[in-house]
């Protein structure tokens, strides 16, 4: 069984646009994201997945493998399996599959390590979660959740409106594990209208009746959604 790490990086960002490009302590971001996974030693390969020639040429002074994928794929996911699909002779249906969102530069090994876990353990698809702050609440480009006993994601959304009790909400942290078959499988599901609605693939593969197993993180990390998220983590680091 292999582990590979997928790093999508998509160039026309809705809220931060060329996102995986934008300097962050003299680094690009999407580097920033790479060294973390790389340093983890716990894939087999690691591959950046992008639709921009930018963004591939710039792979190449950090000596990343990057794979130019269509300006077509809908989200992550889709890139991932379009980057899969290309070297499917290579890659086994039970082989496991991380998808790193390139704009979670502070993800650490341990964090990937609890989502390998739960695709090993026979989940479907597996994510990570950590508590969410009082000032997150309110953030639409905060993504909340909350799961049953077994740690099954029930609901996902960027509106905290949406949900009953906000006390039982958590951060959903932008990193999917699942094994190739079932990465191929939920990439060819049709879109919902939920999942148009709120701007979350996770929704369609919930309503094709797919679970999303959760892993709780202690560490509440900053993803970089927005350019407020972005000034948040440079003030911190000078």
């Amino acid at each position: 069984m292999k582990i590979i790490g997928i790093i999508p990086a998509r160039y026309q960002s809705t809220r931060l646009l060329g996102k995986p490009l934008i300097q962050i302590n003299g680094k690009p971001l999407i580097q920033l994201t790479y060294e973390a996974v790389l340093s983890s030693q716990l894939f087999d390969n690691i591959f950046i997945a992008t639709d921009s020639e930018k963004i591939y040429e710039l792979t190449s002074s950090f000596e990343a493998e990057c794979i130019i994928t269509s300006k077509k794929c809908q989200n992550g996911t889709e890139r991932c399996a379009e980057l899969i699909t290309t070297m499917e002779d290579h890659i086994d249906d039970k082989d496991i599959i991380i998808n790193i969102q390139c704009d979670e530069p502070f993800i650490q090994k341990k964090h990937l390590i609890n989502v390998i876990d739960l695709i090993k353990s026979d989940n479907k698809i597996g994510t990570l979660v950590s508590d969410l702050q009082e000032e997150e609440v309110n953030d639409k480009s905060v993504v909340k959740t909350y799961f049953n006993n077994n740690k099954i994601a029930i609901k996902f959304s960027r509106d905290k409106s949406n949900f009953i009790d906000t006390t039982t909400l958590y951060k959903h942290v932008g990193i999917y594990g699942y094994t190739k078959h079932t990465l191929l499988n939920i990439a060819n599901l049709k879109p919902t209208k939920q999942e148009l609605k709120e701007s979350l693939e996770q929704l369609r593969w919930m309503e094709y009746n797919y679970k999303i197993t959760c892993s709780i993180i202690q560490e509440n990390i900053t993803s970089i959604n927005t350019i407020t998220d972005l000034k948040k983590v440079i003030q911190k680091n000078k």
